[in-house]
């Protein structure tokens, strides 16, 4: 059986549709996902920050895998290196055999160099970002690659309540 795997990058995700005034609801996005790669495992990195607390039932709901890593404060901001959790898992499942097709849920442009691996290594690698203008260009000349955007199909996606809340 072919395994699809999808690994959220939560920060990347998350600050990106912010960015742009886009209430992503995670129970939609994820339900979303289920219903388009029907045998998928989804891998949710985030660091501990307050927002995690919000989304844990959600995350849960779903029977997610969820990563965790510990926060430092850095310059005003709040990092949790997720990114190289993210990488080492996806390195991990490629060399194991684990994954056929990998979805990486960012437009971080680090990871290119890793879509390119998976590649020479046989995979199907796609790309899920926010919106173009939250993609870096290595994603985007990346020909192999697959990329969606979230904001295709925002009207799926969106906190219906906090759309309710701004008609009114």
């Amino acid at each position: 059986m072919e395994l699809t795997c999808i690994y959220i990058d939560a920060a990347n995700i998350i600050l990106s549709a912010q960015g742009i005034n886009f209430d992503l609801d995670l129970d939609l996005l994820f339900q979303y996902l289920y219903d388009k790669y029907r045998n998928c495992k989804i891998i949710f990195f985030i660091g501990d920050v307050t927002y995690l607390s919000t989304v844990r039932d959600v995350i849960l709901k779903h029977n997610i895998e969820l990563i965790i890593k510990q926060t430092v404060r850095e310059g005003g901001k709040i990092k949790a290196n997720c990114d190289v959790e993210l990488a080492n898992r996806i390195t991990i499942d490629v060399e194991r055999n684990l994954v056929q097709k990998i979805i990486i849920m960012s437009g971080d442009g680090d990871f290119v160099v890793l879509t390119d691996y998976a590649k020479d290594m046989g995979k199907e690698v796609n790309c899920i970002s926010v919106a173009p203008k939250n993609t870096a260009i290595f994603i985007k000349q990346r020909v192999y690659l697959r990329l969606m955007y979230l904001v295709q199909i925002k009207g799926l996606l969106e906190n219906k309540k906090a759309l309710t809340k701004h008609v009114t």
